[in-house]
Order: structure tokens, then sequence, then C-alpha cells
């Protein structure tokens, strides 16, 4: 007959059992990479090139890293013989640009245990980061702006200031990794006021950025008046010399000025107060026009507007019916946007030629 155990005993043999259970459990193991102290120096700049970084836990008797990259090209890392703790750097030979790989990792441990796992990761590198903006790059007429960077863009903001630093319009423009040397554009809708100055920054992949203030140009080109025959527009022979030193003074101020911003020129014709308002004005506008033309004629490539402002603007006030040679007059400006309103320039019906 067997005799029944005493409850304490029972109660004891489980809490044994469970404490050599837990005593024999296998201790959870670190993953491969971590036990590699894996890492990535993921973002370079200049020569410097991305790489794959170790600090192993333990000893490792051999590695081998095979990288696919996302346009196709395949690489293999190796090192050998690291000890625990010692740091290990494999770079990766990568061109400028961002590129995706998949590695595969085979390990022999120093206890020659084995292990192969895989990973992907993105990796970025970057040369010295210049903005290119070429000659007639920024159309502040046309409210464009277009330029290029030596690395993959990512995105660019433009502040446009106006007096006083006034806020008149902020642009932000991104990219899904643009390739150096794309021409890159940020157009702007149209503002109140005149720009006084335009603060471009543009940003690569890596985060670094290059900036450049634009600021607007407008001068009054000197010249000698061309005298038309009364009541006519055609530019006489006799008065083209003056013409063609005014060109100088135009090509001059370009050579100096144009090469970032896209140049203008305008060309304003005035009378003074001799015969009808309205025949005045009509008449203004053929000079300019034929002024205008000449120029073109002549060579002069940049956009060319006109405008006759009659007897509206007289640089010498007088009477009606007043010969007054000051009033028979031109302006010439070269700029980068359209005159303002001034007491010269009343009004902004500018024809392009």
């Amino acid at each position: 007959m067997r005799t029944a155990r005493p409850l304490k005993s029972l109660l004891l043999q489980v809490a044994l059992a469970l404490v050599f259970t837990f005593a024999v459990a296998p201790v959870a193991l670190a993953s491969d990479d971590a036990r590699l102290g894996l890492g990535l120096k993921s973002v370079v700049s200049g020569k410097e090139l991305p790489a794959i970084t170790l600090a192993p836990g333990e000893a490792v008797k051999a590695l081998t890293v095979k990288l696919e990259r996302g346009d196709g090209k395949r690489l293999t890392l190796k090192a050998a013989g690291l000890p625990a703790g010692r740091p290990k750097v494999l770079p990766i030979d990568q061109p400028n640009g961002v590129f995706a790989y998949r590695a595969e990792f085979h390990v022999v441990w120093g206890d020659k245990s084995t292990s192969t796992f895989t990973t992907e990761f993105k990796a970025t590198r970057v040369g010295k980061l210049e903005l290119r903006i070429g000659a007639g790059d920024v159309d502040l007429e046309g409210r464009r702006l277009t330029f290029q960077i030596t690395n993959p863009a990512a995105s660019a903001e433009l502040v446009i200031l106006g007096e006083r630093g006034r806020e008149l319009g902020i642009v932000r423009e991104s990219w899904e990794d643009a390739p150096p040397g794309t021409p890159l554009e940020l157009t702007w809708d149209a503002v109140e006021g005149d720009i006084v100055r335009m603060d471009l920054k543009v940003t690569d992949v890596a985060g670094f950025w290059a900036g450049m203030q634009i600021t607007p140009f407008s001068i009054e080109i000197p010249h000698d008046e061309v005298v038309f025959e009364s009541g006519q527009a055609a530019v006489r022979d006799s008065e083209a010399p003056k013409l063609q030193r005014t060109m100088a003074h135009i090509q001059e101020a370009l050579a100096r000025h144009g090469t970032l911003l896209q140049l203008k020129l305008f060309v304003a014709g005035y009378t003074d107060t001799v015969g009808g308002r309205a025949s005045n004005q009509e008449l203004s506008t053929r000079r300019a026009a034929a002024i205008a033309g000449w120029f073109r004629k002549n060579g002069l490539k940049i956009p060319i507007y006109y405008q006759g402002f009659g007897e509206d603007a007289l640089a010498k006030p007088t009477p009606d019916e007043t010969e007054e040679p000051a009033n028979r007059r031109a302006l010439y400006i070269l700029s980068s946007q359209q005159p303002g309103t001034s007491a010269s320039v009343p009004r902004g019906d500018w024809r392009k030629l």
C-alpha cells in the first residue's frame, strides 16, 4: 500500500524543478550584426568614401561582404584576424551620388562557427558643393531662375525681398536626388513692390548647402541724342555714329554686369510741346521703335523694349507749343527688370521689339 506524500514535499519538488529548468535554458544570443558591431558611414564628401564599420564583440577569423549596388555593380570586401573590440573600417569604392546596396555577410568566428546574413542600406557621396548660375539665368521679368549644383540636389529656397527687407515672397522646391549638373528651375508669382534682393539657398542630398544673393541691376546708358527730321522717325545715316557710340557703352555694361542677370534694354522716346499731344505720343513711340530696331539690326541680341511718352515727361517744363531741344530726347535703360514708374517713366506700357 502506497503512502500519500505530504503536500509540503510535493511543493518543494515542483519548486526545484522550476529552478532547474531556468538554470539550463539557453541564453539568447546577440544577432550577428550586433556581434560584429556593424555600423555604416553613409554620408561623406570630398575624397572620403562611404564605409562599413566594425567593432566586433568577439574574435573574427574571416569576413567576406558581397555588395550588389543599385546600378548593378558588384563589390567584395574582406577582412581577417579581427580581435574582439578592435575597430575595422571597410571602405566602399563609390562615385559621387546616392546608391542603394544589398549586402551579404559571411562570417567565420574565432571559434570556427559561421554566420551568414544580409542587409540593405543607402550610401551618399558628394564632392565640393558649387552653385552655378550662368549668363541670363536670372529673368526677373519672366519670374524664372535656373541654376545647377555640382552634387545631387535635394531642395532649394528663394526668398524675395523688397525695400527695407520686406519679404515679398518665398519659393521652395525639392527633388528626388537630382543628378549633379541637372538644370534646376525656380519660378515665382508676381509680387507687389520692386524686388531689391533675392536670397537663394540650395541644399544637396548630404545636407550641405550653398547660397547666393541676387541684386537687380539697372543703369542709364550715356548717349548723344539722335536728331530726326521734323515729323519723321527714320534714323538717318548721319546719326548712326551716335548710336554706334551708345552701342559700345551698352556692350561694355553687358560685359561687366550681364554674367548673371538677364539684362534688357529699354528705349524711351520724348518730344517737346510743339504739336498735338496725341501726335507727339505717336511720333515718340515710332522714334523709340526706330532706335530699338537700329540696335537689333546692328547686333544687339538681348531683349529690347521701347515706349514713347510724347510730351508727358518733360525734362524742362515749358508752355504748350514751345520748341525745347532738351525735351526732344531719348532714354536708354539697361536693366534686369522693367523700370519702375517715375517722373521720367510715367507709364509701364513697354512694347517688346
